[in-house]
């Protein structure tokens, strides 16, 4: 059949409308797309506002606030602030764009940064594009059940050591005892609380309240131990106390219980009323130093803890590293102290039933090297902050300013048995040997400790000039750094009865033991000494504004050099080896129920070695401190 010829000149017409159907189809998708653009934009837009919002610590606007806090919550709660830019805004398709965030963290305690980049997925709705984000998008890897959180990376103790490298105070063991409440019932733990305080020695009232306080599942701690005190208590009755446990720990302590009290200090872990008067500096785990050498070198010691990004699985619990920042250990911090004198001086005093400190110091660098305290009533160290009157061995700066004024030690000078300045009455002492009493030098008053022949100098000496003396002798200096001392002190004001009494070192003359070891430090030096305890840092130079002299030194070793070998101190010149210089002393003072007693005082010098021996309530120096120090000089 022959083909219409109006159908064949239709075809075209039909083609060209379907072309053109066509056209206008696809001419309607690509005007609704732009006016879709026109309206909502391609995206690029939002993914940059997306990384404002994260940079801002912000829920993004249209993402899960909820998810995003909890994700983010705990590390922004530590100190963590992200800076978030667009490292790559992507394409937009299908209603999709995927951009690439690079995430910059700034880390507490200028830990440093934390850098990594993410995808984030952003998607186009009836109101625009919105993010929709999964976990992926705020960490590399991140799961749906895990959160972002930052732990502390504890740096390790360093320690403090003597001048040799032996260590004094570091982390040692320990067994902590207390009660377990999980193994207790209610009724329990009162009856356990008291009895295992009473074998422990502990307060009960204390320990049963602190029980009662706590937590139902805590352990409650009574009694820290060393290791080697465990001995000291009945434990395998404390055993069978219901809910009682022994936990194993390290804790920062001196090498044994009393060890230089005052020179090393101690460490503790920071209190709850520590952190919130802290002003944000302090946190939970932060150790806190009191005094001594640790609280000085705390920074050293304690080293910087690290920090440790990690991804927390709710779920279980389970931690994964993202990013860790390594601590700085601690190191061991050198001080001066020799550990072998250190303990002879320690066993020196240990029979003493009063306070007692034996100071040794190392003339020619000012080196601290024992502090030690006897056994009995040390409330705080005597040795070091103690504020006595020194007695006779202040004689030593009262020679020095009489060396200034122009009396040699061949002066002769009157030493009556009494003598009186201002209306008072002062003498010498009880043992001094009448048969000396008359005129004498001045080698012969500093050998035999006559006070009334120096008090009677008062006029010779002002209280200016004997205070300079002082000062030249190392008197009322600052401090060592890394010791809490007390250096002296002479008030130059003081006139009359007082000026009078501080030519014998009494009056309103106050002193440490610590200080006249510097004094006699000083004489044997040949000038000036500054202790030290930290035995590589330099000690800063007291200002003397009249140093001493070749002559004085000369004159200052010689008349000290005749106490031993005539006067109190004649027990030590049978000591082999260099000679050896010193001073007693001895001080009058009233105790609480009224009764007269006795500051004994001993300084001695051998070679490049000072002792200072110091008993409160003892006898005369040469009775009570001069034994003491003989037993250090002879073991040292």
């Amino acid at each position: 059949m022959a083909p219409d010829p109006a159908d064949s000149a239709a075809r075209p017409r039909r083609r060209a409308l379907l072309v053109l159907v066509a056209v206008l189809a696809i001419a309607a998708l690509v005007v609704g797309t732009l006016l879709w653009r026109d309206r909502f934009g391609d995206g690029e837009q939002e993914a940059q506002q997306l990384a404002a919002d994260l940079s801002a610590g912000e829920a993004p606007a249209g993402a899960d606030a909820a998810e995003h806090e909890r994700i983010l919550g705990p590390l922004h709660e530590a100190g963590a602030t992200a800076q978030v830019e667009v490292a790559d805004p992507g394409t937009a398709e299908d209603g999709t764009r995927t951009a690439t965030l690079a995430w910059t963290w700034t880390l507490p305690d200028e830990a440093g940064t934390w850098e990594y980049t993410t995808e984030a997925t952003l998607e186009r709705g009836e109101d625009g594009w919105a993010p929709a984000l999964e976990p992926a998008a705020y960490a590399p890897d991140l799961t749906a059940s895990e959160h972002l959180d930052l732990t502390r990376v504890d740096a390790q103790l360093g320690s403090l050591t003597d001048r040799d490298g032996a260590v004094l105070y570091g982390e040692l063991p320990v067994t902590t005892l207390g009660l377990d409440k999980t193994q207790l019932e209610e009724g329990e733990l009162e009856d356990a609380a008291r009895e295992l305080a009473e074998l422990l020695g502990t307060d009960a009232d204390r320990l049963a309240q602190s029980v009662a306080d706590a937590g139902a599942e805590a352990f409650v701690p009574a009694l820290t131990l060393r290791a080697e005190a465990e001995g000291e208590y009945p434990l395998d009755r404390a055993e069978q106390v219901p809910g009682f446990l022994a936990v194993e720990d390290t804790r920062p302590l001196a090498s044994e219980r009393d060890y230089a009290p005052g020179v090393l200090g101690s460490l503790r872990e920071a209190s709850a009323e520590d952190i919130e008067d802290s002003d944000g500096e302090l946190e939970a785990g932060d150790m806190v130093a009191s005094g001594g050498v640790v609280a000085a070198a705390h920074d050293e010691l304690v080293g910087t803890d690290g920090l440790e990004v990690v991804a927390v699985d709710e779920e279980t619990a389970q931690q994964r590293s993202l990013h860790e920042v390594a601590p700085t250990d601690g190191t061991a911090v050198r001080t001066t102290l020799d550990d072998d004198l250190q303990r002879l001086a320690t066993s020196a005093i240990a029979e003493e039933d009063s306070p007692s400190a034996v100071i040794a110091l190392q003339p020619s660098t000012g080196d601290v090297l024992a502090a030690a305290l006897g056994p009995t009533g040390q409330s705080y160290p005597v040795g070091l902050v103690g504020r006595y009157a020194p007695g006779s061995t202040f004689k030593t700066v009262t020679a020095l300013a009489l060396l200034r004024e122009d009396v040699t030690p061949d002066t002769t000078l009157e030493c009556p048995e009494t003598a009186s300045v201002a209306g008072r009455s002062f003498k010498n002492a009880d043992s001094m040997d009448p048969s000396l009493f008359g005129q004498m030098p001045l080698r012969s008053v500093i050998a035999h400790s006559c006070n009334t022949a120096l008090l009677l100098q008062h006029e010779t000496v002002d209280q200016p000039e004997l205070a300079d003396a002082a000062t030249t002798l190392g008197i009322g200096q600052q401090a060592p750094e890394g010791l809490e001392a007390f250096m002296g002190e002479v008030d130059p004001e003081d006139t009359g009865v007082e000026h009078a009494a501080a030519m014998m070192g009494q009056g309103r003359v106050l002193t440490s033991p610590l200080s006249m070891a510097a004094v006699l430090a000083s004489v044997q030096n040949g000038e000036t000494v500054a202790p030290r305890i930290l035995a590589d840092e330099e000690p800063a130079a007291p200002e003397v504004p009249t140093p001493l002299s070749e002559e004085e030194t000369a004159q200052m070793q010689e008349m000290l050099r005749g106490v031993v070998t005539d006067g109190s101190l004649d027990d030590f010149a049978d000591l082999p080896g260099e000679p050896v210089i010193g001073k007693t002393g001895t001080a009058e003072w009233t105790g609480e129920d009224g009764e007269r007693k006795l500051h004994s005082w001993v300084i001695v010098a051998q070679g490049d070695l000072v002792i200072a021996a110091f008993v409160e309530d003892g006898s005369y120096g040469s009775v009570t401190a001069g034994p003491i120090a003989r037993e250090v000089l002879e073991g040292a």
